[in-house]
């Protein structure tokens, strides 16, 4: 009996050390290799995943100070494909990386109840956005750069609205303003001042 308790604990004393070593090693040429947990700093507290010839690869989990999880895949060093980063307030972000930028859908909730929903290319939102908020408001329309640039609709909870165009992120155009009960006006903007009613 002590003989067979004396083999167990010698084995799980070399797997330990196995995995040890295995662990944070680098290759002849200095590169990282395999698993690895650190502590980068820069507001991440500790990640940890795989390497291959110095580059992350596989499946990385980012802790971060601010409470923040974030887990997905590198591809030879860069962010690609599913991300999703979640907060200890509730917050959570999910959507697609390309080369180590997001592109692609992307939905965005904030622990103030806000949420966006919308496309990425290459770290910028482009395209159909929707803006959700915790009062009931919804704003919706178009992204250039991130910033709204065409065709835009904001609802208000109580019924309320009002529609027109943003260019570069300003209102531009004639702006048509609802109430309520349906009762109209309209304002013209010029690079997001306006000139008057209509």
């Amino acid at each position: 009996m002590k003989t067979q308790t004396v083999i167990i604990a010698l084995a799980a004393a070399l797997f330990t050390a196995t995995a040890i070593a295995d662990h944070n090693r680098t290759d002849e040429q200095g590169r990282k290799q395999g698993h690895w947990t650190e502590f980068p700093g820069d507001g991440v507290l500790a990640a940890e995943g795989n390497y291959v010839d110095g580059k992350r690869h596989g499946k990385w989990v980012l802790r971060k100070a601010n409470g923040f999880v974030e887990e997905g895949k590198y591809v030879a060093g860069e962010k690609h494909g599913h991300w999703v980063s979640r907060g200890a307030n509730g917050g959570k972000t999910e959507g697609q990386y390309v080369g180590g930028k997001m592109h692609g859908h992307w939905v965005l909730q904030h622990a103030n109840g806000f949420a966006a929903e919308g496309q990425y290319v290459n770290d910028k939102q482009t395209g159909h956005w929707i803006h959700r908020y915790a009062n009931g408001d919804v704003h919706e329309g178009q992204k250039v750069d991130s910033k709204g640039h065409g065709e835009w609709v904001i609802r208000h909870a109580d019924g309320s609205g009002s529609k027109g165009r943003y260019v570069n992120g300003k209102q531009h155009g004639l702006w048509v303003y609802w109430d309520a009960d349906g009762y109209e006006s309209k304002l013209e903007f010029m690079h997001g001042f306006p000139l008057g009613l209509k």
